[in-house]
């Protein structure tokens, strides 16, 4: 199983977002099974940054790859609840979580 990891930093907003898409494309095209992105270090997003994420994963689903969050911060979860987009993801809680989860599989 062929597992990418992104980490953005910092903000995911409509100046970083392209930034954000070019990275997840980079990833994507070397085909991983799983794509987690980590977002351990974003201090805040927008609703640029939420549209970056859904381009990620509408992507990740296109090639047929999974893509998980983790580490998210409460206001992110808030964002994505606010705006009925938290189910759209699997959400894990840390990266320990998530690796837990692929051994299970």
């Amino acid at each position: 199983m062929r597992i990418e990891i992104m980490q953005p930093t910092g903000h995911l907003n409509s100046t970083s977002t392209d930034y954000f898409r070019q990275q997840a494309s980079t990833v994507l095209d070397r085909k991983p099974d799983v794509l987690l992105v980590d977002l351990k270090y974003l201090k805040q997003m927008d609703s640029s940054g939420l549209g970056a994420l859904i381009f990620a994963l509408r992507s990740a689903k296109a090639i047929g790859c999974k893509l998980a969050l983790c580490s998210i911060s409460e206001y992110i979860i808030f964002l994505l609840e606010a705006t009925s987009m938290k189910d759209l993801f699997e959400i894990f809680e840390n990266r320990n979580q998530f690796e837990t989860s692929l051994k299970k599989v």
